[in-house]
């Protein structure tokens, strides 16, 4: 007999604890019985979704960063990008797509 996978959703591992007796299925504390395993667990990836786009940029002094574009949250590698999460490079890329002015 064919059980019923438990859906999870979670963009990290899952992991199971037994604490006082109880069997559980982390993330999320669900009780489960003893004999679930990983095989009967479905990872459902909350990101799976996101549209995830990447330019490569050259900056002013010749170094190579990329910027990324996840769902219009832009992001550059650069230093300062890093540090602000925004930078010249970010911003270039959003008026070349004509994003902002």
């Amino acid at each position: 007999m064919m059980s019923k996978k438990i859906k999870l959703e979670s963009h990290m591992g899952i992991a199971f604890s037994t604490i006082g007796g109880q069997k559980y299925l982390f993330p999320g504390w669900i009780p489960v019985e003893d004999h679930i395993s990983f095989d009967d667990v479905e990872v459902i990836n909350p990101y799976r979704n996101v549209k995830v786009e990447e330019y490569k940029i050259t900056g002013s002094r010749g170094n190579k960063y990329t910027v990324t574009n996840r769902n219009g949250n832009f992001s550059c590698d650069c230093p300062a990008g890093k540090f602000r999460g925004a930078c010249k490079h970010s911003t270039q890329v959003q008026k070349d797509l004509g994003l902002v002015e």
